[in-house]
């Protein structure tokens, strides 16, 4: 492309509109499946076909549909939005003769069954990825935070990094990958992470410039047409002003995606806080996190975590337990929810459980579906 040509991919007004801070807003990516073999099945474009435009999207495949919050002040308006969608889509899905479900994998979805949806976005990313892009059938909630300032939008990104092992180790949901147990409580973590590029764990920048260069660097080389085919746990999201922290499996049980992004909230707004206060944390390489992240995504919740600084390890549990201690005294955000879950197995846990009950993926499958329902029924 001519100089003369190109266009900057990063919106002049991005982080820099004044809108408040704060803000909140969510995604979350559900399947479709049949009702009698409980595989994937087709449906999501024919569904959007019946819906307004803003509350849902097509994701790669036809049997895998996003819900999209609106911007709420509270974790409890995204959550109630998330809710409604949901309620929505279980009617939609009855009407073509399909289940609703979501877990970060679907437990015996196969890829080599799937139909890439026809739109350009996804028809290029097929192109330029070919088979990994086609396996990479997966499940997340994405959780946005609305932040004013290039330089103060980089040092949240920056120290977020830091927690995603934590909010991992919470939302583990996928032990299953095309029929068979992984021995993983997260396998969605390492067929996403590992497969694409320019997803996973991001290194830290110094500053906006150094990453609005590798941005625009990505895009002028062709690697990229457009900041959402960088796939980071965390990233900027210039378009929209918000921090996107993306490190959770998608949630079976409704009710867990308020508790999730209530902690997404506080640990944004402690991050926010530092830097107002001009009391910068230390960055922490992305190495170390990566070790944290590897114990959450194969243990949860059950595992240990690795503090650096004192050559020592804790167990996760009673690191996060003291993490929602300190954010709850710092940032006045309701927390209970969040102790709650570090009280209560994680949804990892419960399809083990199914499975081991059964010895059958199929069950833990039609599991999946059933509760979905009911948390949403209920």
């Amino acid at each position: 492309m001519k100089e003369t040509e190109r266009k900057s991919l990063i919106p002049e007004y991005a982080f820099e509109t004044g809108a408040p801070e704060g803000n909140l807003g969510a995604e979350e990516e559900l399947w479709l499946a049949d009702p009698e073999t409980l595989k994937l099945a087709g449906g999501a474009q024919e569904i959007l076909a019946r819906t307004g435009k803003g509350e849902f999207s097509g994701e790669l495949i036809d049997s895998e549909i996003e819900s999209n919050s609106g911007v709420h002040e509270s974790p409890r308006g995204v959550a109630e939005d998330l809710l409604s969608r949901r309620r929505y889509l279980l009617g939609e899905a009855g009407r073509l003769g399909r289940v609703l479900g979501t877990s970060g994998t679907h437990p015996i979805g196969d890829f080599r069954e799937q139909e890439i949806i026809d739109q350009p976005h996804y028809q290029r990313l097929v192109e330029k990825l070919g088979w990994l892009i086609r396996r990479n059938n997966t499940f997340s909630l994405h959780v946005h935070y609305s932040v004013n300032g290039r330089e103060k939008a980089i040092y949240v990104y920056n120290r977020l990094r830091e927690y995603v092992p934590h909010l991992l180790a919470l939302s583990v949901n996928s032990p299953f990958w095309q029929g068979e147990p992984t021995d993983l409580q997260s396998s969605r973590t390492l067929i996403f992470s590992k497969s694409l590029p320019r997803a996973g764990m991001p290194e830290a920048f110094a500053n906006w410039f150094r990453y609005e260069d590798h941005v625009e660097t990505l895009y002028e080389t062709g690697r990229i047409d457009k900041p959402g085919e960088i796939w980071w746990d965390v990233r900027p999201h210039p378009g929209l002003g918000t921090i996107e922290v993306r490190a959770f499996d998608a949630q079976t049980d409704v009710r867990r995606n308020e508790a999730l992004l209530s902690l997404t909230a506080a640990l944004c707004d402690a991050a926010s806080a530092e830097y107002d206060a001009g009391e910068p944390q230390p960055i922490l390489p992305a190495r170390d996190i990566e070790e944290n992240k590897w114990s959450a995504q194969r243990y949860g919740l059950a595992g240990y975590f690795v503090d650096f600084e004192r050559r020592e390890l804790t167990e996760t549990r009673r690191v996060l337990e003291a993490m929602i201690r300190a954010l709850e005294a710092n940032t006045g955000r309701d927390l209970s929810g969040a102790s709650s879950l570090l009280d209560a197995p994680v949804e990892a846990d419960r399809q083990l459980e199914v499975y081991r009950e059964t010895g059958s993926v199929v069950e833990v499958a039609r599991d999946l579906a059933r509760r979905n329902r009911e948390s949403v029924e209920g």
